[in-house]
């Protein structure tokens, strides 16, 4: 009896602690007035409708697309010119005409959304030049001696510029359409190991074999050097994301972006190099 007293004394005892020891936490879950804006832009070297993407965060619990920030004004400027971008759909602005950006300038972008003012600048570095590019397919117990199935081995040939500071990335599209639409999907390399050297014939993304491309298909490349503030950008987003979730890791927080005013998201600009090439017998 007596230890049954005992007992029951601590488990009234342990209760009581855990109770005294509750905290209320308030999440700040993105509601309505708690809500971001998000910024996706490039400005390039590129002859085309410049594009900047705004949209505004969601409630944690919302299982919807992220909702568009309609009504902006937004412009870019070399300090020399300014570019006015129309939104064309909702949250998604464009020059009215194609036009490009010249390479080792700085880029000023300015939103003025909903009272509220946005700004991000990023500095246009130019791009090598991709000399060749060629698909050819692979049968990786020949190449790498372990099984596999074949696939189309996307190769380039290119001059990389000399001077420490080029990053690059590199986006494959099959008859006009991009193959990789994530982040992690995507190619992102510096240039302290080969910088100024020629690179020739490496493998620079795969693609399976009728499944994403075909004999007659035309396979493309483009070739961004993004700068390293972009590199460093993406390389935080895929450590919260892809590369996070070991018990050693730390915890998660925002990525730090080149948005002013407690945007997110990243505006950039970058030197573009294209390249086709059409997959043969």
């Amino acid at each position: 009896m007596k230890n049954a007293l005992i007992y029951s004394f601590l488990l009234l005892l342990t209760a009581g602690l855990f109770s005294s020891c509750q905290e209320r936490i308030e999440l700040e879950l993105n509601d309505e007035g708690q809500q971001r804006l998000v910024v996706e832009g490039w400005f390039t070297d590129q002859l085309q409708q410049q594009e900047i993407k705004l949209t505004l965060t969601s409630s944690y619990f919302s299982n919807q697309a992220a909702p568009p920030a309609s009504d902006a004004i937004v412009t870019v400027t070399n300090g020399e010119q300014t570019w006015e971008f129309e939104e064309q759909f909702p949250g998604i602005y464009r020059t009215p005409l194609e036009v490009f950006g010249e390479p080792e300038k700085w880029y000023t972008m300015n939103v003025d959304y909903n009272g509220e003012q946005y700004e991000a600048t990023s500095y246009m570095r130019t791009v090598a030049p991709v000399d060749s590019l060629h698909v050819k397919v692979v049968d990786p117990l020949v190449e790498f001696g372990f099984p596999g199935d074949l696939y189309y081995s996307v190769r380039l040939w290119t001059q990389e510029l000399p001077g420490v500071g080029d990053h690059y990335m590199w986006i494959t599209s099959v008859n006009g359409f991009p193959v990789r639409d994530t982040l992690n999907e995507l190619t992102l390399v510096s240039d302290g190991l080969f910088d100024g050297a020629y690179v020739a014939d490496i493998e620079i993304d795969f693609l399976e074999i009728d499944t994403e491309a075909s004999i007659g298909d035309t396979v493309s490349i483009e070739q961004w050097n993004i700068g390293l503030e972009a590199y460093d950008t993406f390389f935080a987003i895929l450590n919260e994301t892809i590369f996070n979730g070991g018990i050693f890791d730390a915890p998660p927080a925002n990525v730090q972006s080149n948005i002013s005013n407690g945007a997110l998201g990243y505006f950039g600009a970058a030197g573009v190099s294209t390249k086709s090439t059409v997959i043969e017998e």
